[in-house]
């Protein structure tokens, strides 16, 4: 299965086997200079492997770098179905509990899964969505309760605002 690695000066995290051809695409994504060849890049990726998590993982975080948040859900929500697909486990979020799958693994698609959960997190509590993204990030914490993946700063911000309305 796939480690998880950090390409480009942090600007990614991607699995460490996917298809030749599109780690070429995505690395060429990432060194591209103008945000719309990065974009397009990107897309043809998600065109070409839509099985891939990689493919939307790439488009989530530059959607994300971009601050085109409602865009940068949609690209998690798909990577999160891909890599549920690939891992074989339910790709509702809400639906899993710890025993859904092995979360613990360093490798593969769970990983993958989580990374992307935290993202959504991350991406609607940039929407200003506090509830839904406490929810998310609890279910992350549930997932990968030693906090291996970092939800659980942003699972205190979350709670933060709750407390600052009360």
């Amino acid at each position: 299965m796939a480690d998880v690695l950090l390409f480009g000066s942090g600007r990614a995290f991607f699995s460490d086997n996917p298809p030749k051809e599109l780690r070429y695409l995505l690395n060429s994504a990432l060194c591209a200079e103008r945000p719309e060849a990065v974009e397009a890049l990107l897309l043809e990726a998600r065109r070409r492997w839509p099985q891939e998590p990689d493919a939307y993982i790439g488009l989530y975080k530059f959607y994300f770098v971009s601050t085109r948040y409602a865009e940068a859900e949609a690209a998690v929500w798909a990577a999160l179905r891909a890599a549920a697909g690939a891992a074989g486990f339910d790709r509702n979020y809400r639906r899993l509990r710890p025993d859904s799958a092995d979360w613990s693994l360093r490798r593969g698609p769970e990983r993958l899964y989580l990374f992307s959960l935290k993202a959504l997190g991350v991406i609607r509590l940039r929407r200003a969505k506090v509830e839904q993204a406490r929810q998310v990030l609890e279910k992350l914490l549930e997932l990968d309760p030693g906090d291996e993946i970092g939800g659980g700063a942003f699972l205190h911000i979350a709670r933060s605002f709750k407390e600052d309305a009360a």
